[in-house]
């Protein structure tokens, strides 16, 4: 329900501030939406500007991505005073964490069996790296659990709201 919020909000007020700063007008037959997109969809709509407001969500994005990245540094820094891990453990985190940010995008421009397999080796390199530097493999793909199992990655998904409690180990 949570994640339900985090997505419809900004993507209301996305459609509010698009409508304010382009007006709703209709968009002419010459500049239709390409209503595929998200921002086509918005934009079909509301009758608004698609240009404008994949620059609306464009920035959004950038901005959650900033703030997500000073969430982490700051989660570092954390583990460095609580003694969690090094100075020097916390900056081969963030240099191998940008090389494989830099792997996993250019695995999203792929697209199926061929997207799947070079995201699998982005989680393998990770997991590698990770045992190898005696670190935990969440500093470098966000410790998102996959399918309830101690694996992580990019396409890692959350475990539902409803699942049940793990039962105690004996």
């Amino acid at each position: 329900m949570v994640l339900h919020k985090k997505i419809i909000l900004p993507l209301a007020a996305v459609a509010v501030i698009g409508a304010g700063a382009a007006g709703v007008t209709v968009a002419s037959a010459a500049s239709s939406p390409n209503t595929n997109s998200l921002a086509g969809r918005i934009a079909s709509a509301f009758g608004l500007d698609q240009s404008k407001v994949q620059t609306v969500i464009n920035q959004y994005r950038s901005d959650q991505s900033a703030k997500n990245q000073a969430n982490f540094n700051q989660r570092l820094s954390t583990a460095v005073t609580n003694g969690k891990i090094t100075a020097a453990q916390q900056s081969a985190i963030l240099a191998e964490r940008t090389k494989l940010d830099g792997e996993v995008q250019a695995a999203m421009q792929k697209t199926g069996a061929d997207r799947r397999a070079a995201l699998k080796a982005v989680r393998t390199e990770a997991q590698t790296w990770a045992q190898q530097n005696n670190l935990a493999v969440g500093w470098l793909l966000g410790g998102r659990p996959v399918r309830g199992a101690h694996r992580f990655g990019p396409m890692a998904s959350p475990a539902p709201a409803t699942s049940p409690s793990p039962a105690p180990s004996s």
